[in-house]
């Protein structure tokens, strides 16, 4: 058995009125399964929310503990991701409130995508998301800069 789950691929979902969202079992099985119920649900740019397992949350906060602190890019960092972050549960049915504050800032109501990033999920306006794939598509340099390490 692996030592961790790999969070891939999408999932489209609806909020409830609460500002809710029932976790897909592709993705909530993999969490609860290899990390547990608690996550940390945060952005850097408010965006789009990042949804980390507690578990590789808490290795990326070791992680930066070794880090110089008063270092600018290290010191942004740990502002917004405090700012827009919130410690979050799933709750019986597989369900995560959204904080009040990424509803608002990433536009996280209404119709979502889920996108699996390897360790954690990414939460997107299903228009946002869009958008950006429109505005920032796929070129020949990513996948040049992609072939720089065998992928």
């Amino acid at each position: 058995m692996e030592k961790f789950g790999i969070l891939r691929g999408h999932s489209r979902i609806k909020t409830d009125n609460s500002g809710r969202f029932k976790l897909p079992s592709a993705f909530s099985k993999i969490i609860k399964d290899f990390y547990g119920k608690e996550l940390f649900f945060t952005s850097v740019d408010g965006e789009c929310g990042l949804l980390f397992p507690m578990k590789v949350w808490e290795e990326k906060e070791r992680r930066l503990l070794q880090a110089p602190t008063m270092d600018p890019a290290i010191k942004k960092y740990l502002t917004l991701t405090s700012f827009y972050g919130k410690v979050v549960t799933l709750d019986s049915k597989d369900r995560i409130l959204i904080p009040q504050i990424l509803r608002e800032a990433a536009a996280l109501d209404g119709e979502l995508v889920l996108l699996g990033k390897l360790n954690y999920i990414e939460v997107w306006n299903s228009e946002k998301l869009n958008e950006k794939f429109k505005l920032n598509p796929f070129t020949d340099e990513d996948s040049a800069e992609l072939a720089k390490w065998g992928i």
